[in-house]
């Protein structure tokens, strides 16, 4: 009986072990999924139908966050 305590405390701790390596792997998995993501999407797009002057996804960002800073300012001056 004590043979087959121990040897179940053995297989326990190996897949405490083998679970533990899998978790590690968890932000990669993540970061593939946003990758797989970004590509989905830009090729949903080609650069042809993009008008002259856009660079893509990372452009309207930055576009989007200048008008909100823009909005924030304006809403600033309004309250003084």
């Amino acid at each position: 009986m004590e043979q087959v305590l121990q040897n179940i405390n053995k297989l326990n701790r190996s897949l405490e072990g083998v679970i533990a390596v899998g978790n590690e792997f968890g932000a990669v998995e993540a970061l593939w999924s946003q990758f797989e993501n970004v590509m989905t999407e830009d090729t949903g797009e080609s650069d042809e139908a993009k008008p002259e002057g856009r660079g893509g996804a990372d452009e309207d960002k930055v576009e989007e966050q200048e008008t909100q800073a823009g909005r924030e300012e304006s809403a600033k001056e309004e309250k003084k």
